[in-house]
């Protein structure tokens, strides 16, 4: 009895599908349309519709690439902390694009 329920609890988690995490390609053509946020500990942070952007920690005494040669870091919800994920959001908030009122 108690093996059946053990296979019971794997196979229902087995038919749940996972969520799909986006591509590297899609990654890509969303930080090109991201909005720029408030710096996180020195580091620039970008929002946009798939995932938060943060910049690259630099190493070996490098120096920071210039804004248009930058790496970059998604920051997925499925892959942080609710902690983690609430201080980006705090670091967009302020800084999200308003809509035109243009009539």
């Amino acid at each position: 009895m108690f093996f059946g329920l053990i296979f019971l609890a794997a196979t229902a988690a087995a038919s749940v599908p996972a969520a799909q995490e986006p591509t590297a390609d899609a990654l890509q053509s969303d930080l090109q349309t991201a909005y720029s946020c408030q710096d996180i500990d020195g580091r620039k942070v970008w929002k946009g519709g798939l995932a938060y952007y943060i910049q690259s920690y630099v190493y070996d005494d490098g120096t920071p690439d210039d804004a248009g040669n930058m790496a970059t870091d998604a920051v997925l919800p499925e892959d942080n902390s609710a902690e983690t994920m609430q201080e980006f959001e705090q670091a967009c908030l302020t800084m999200a694009p308003t809509a035109s009122t243009s009539n």
